[in-house]
C-alpha cells in the first residue's frame, strides 16, 4: 500500500541546497545572484525548484525542468526569475545544470539542507 507522504509531500520532504552564482558565471539563469535550489518527489517522481533570494521574499518557488512546456504552465505569471534568454535553446542550455543537480538533491533523505556545493 502507498503512503500518502509518498505522492503528496509535506514540508519535512524538502531537500534543499543554497546555491549562489559563481563569480564569472556566464550561463547563470536566474535574475537573483543566489537562492535555494529545492527538490520534492511529487507522485514518486523528482520535482526540482528554485527560490531566489531576494526582498520582498519570493510568493512561491519557481519549478525548473528540462520540459519547457510543463515549465512555463507551472510557473504561469512568473516573469522576474529568470534571465532573459534569446532562444528555447539557450534556456534549456541555462537550466539544466540546475535541474539534474536538483534531481540529484532528490537522491538525499527527506528533509537535508546542504549549505554549499556539495553536489
Amino acid at each position: 500500500m502507498t503512503e500518502v507522504n509518498d505522492l503528496f509531500p509535506g514540508a519535512e520532504d524538502v531537500r534543499m541546497q543554497v546555491i549562489h552564482k559563481a563569480k564569472d558565471e556566464a550561463d547563470w539563469p536566474f535574475t537573483a545572484e543566489s537562492g535555494v535550489l529545492a527538490c520534492v518527489k511529487v507522485l514518486k517522481k523528482p520535482a526540482v525548484y528554485f527560490v531566489p533570494e531576494q526582498t520582498p521574499e519570493a510568493k512561491r518557488a519557481f519549478a525548473i525542468d528540462t520540459d519547457l512546456l510543463g515549465m512555463s504552465l507551472i510557473n504561469l505569471g512568473m516573469t522576474d526569475v529568470l534571465k532573459p534568454y534569446g532562444s528555447l535553446e539557450t534556456l534549456l542550455k541555462r537550466i539544466t545544470p540546475f535541474v539534474t543537480m536538483g534531481r540529484r538533491l532528490c537522491a538525499q533523505p527527506p528533509g537535508t539542507s546542504l549549505s554549499g556545493s556539495e553536489l
